[in-house]
């Protein structure tokens, strides 16, 4: 006589075990746009983790870096400066984006620590707390870096106010000009299509360029484009 076999025992939904997704840029990119979005609706990193493990499955190591991560990027949110015209609005969509994507490299970089603490037989939470210190550095930077972009993008509004759409670049030239805002002075550019530059004044820190009329006859400089205007 044959002994039947046991009943399965049924796994609620939600609670299946399956393997960690690898970071393909695929999933990457769907992680940084799932993550920017939740950057402006969830109310903590905890709810940041919730919904995204709904949609990806991570390594354990991973979620603990990322909890890390949106933490900081929630605790510390971009100054609010409001959209004034379209530069400022697309720059309000680059900044979430750059939020976002510190978000998951700060959370990649966590999860190396935390590997490698393991394999060295070192305590894991040290190894995390130094890291974490390290990714507060490294957001300051960030927030620097999205207050520098939004005040250039409200000065080129400002001056689209004044001048129409369609601008002029002029840098100060003098022996602290950077190459690149050196090239793209005399050059003219559209307030609705951000120049892969970047818009005067937010090309590095302490950048002096301006939106001005624009140059008769000054090329175009490249841009992102129409499209990107529109998704911003």
């Amino acid at each position: 006589m044959t002994t039947p076999a046991p009943p399965q025992q049924q796994v609620p939904p939600g609670q299946q075990s399956y393997p960690p997704q690898p970071l393909t840029p695929a999933v990457e990119a769907a992680l940084v746009t799932a993550i920017a979005g939740l950057l402006l609706t969830a109310v903590s990193a905890a709810a940041v983790l919730e919904a995204l493990k709904l949609r990806f499955t991570l390594s354990q190591d991973m979620w603990s870096a990322l909890s890390g991560s949106a933490g900081i990027a929630m605790e510390n949110p971009p100054p609010v400066t409001g959209v004034i015209g379209a530069a400022s609005a697309q720059t309000s969509r680059q900044n979430l984006a750059r939020r976002a994507q510190f978000v998951l490299s700060a959370g990649k970089r966590l999860a190396g620590d935390i590997r490698q603490a393991r394999a060295e037989g070192k305590p894991v939470t040290r190894a995390l707390l130094d890291g974490l210190a390290r990714e507060r550095r490294y957001y300051a930077q960030h927030v620097a870096a999205m207050w520098n972009r939004a005040t250039a993008a409200g000065k080129t509004d400002m001056a689209a106010m004044e001048h129409g759409d369609f601008l002029g670049w002029l840098a100060v030239m003098d022996d602290r000009t950077s190459p690149e805002c050196a090239a793209a002075s005399g050059k003219n550019f559209h307030a609705s299509a951000m120049p892969l530059i970047g818009y005067p004044g937010s090309v590095h820190p302490h950048c002096r360029c301006m939106a001005v009329a624009p140059w008769p006859g000054g090329k175009l400089l490249p841009g992102r484009g129409r499209r990107f205007a529109r998704a911003a």
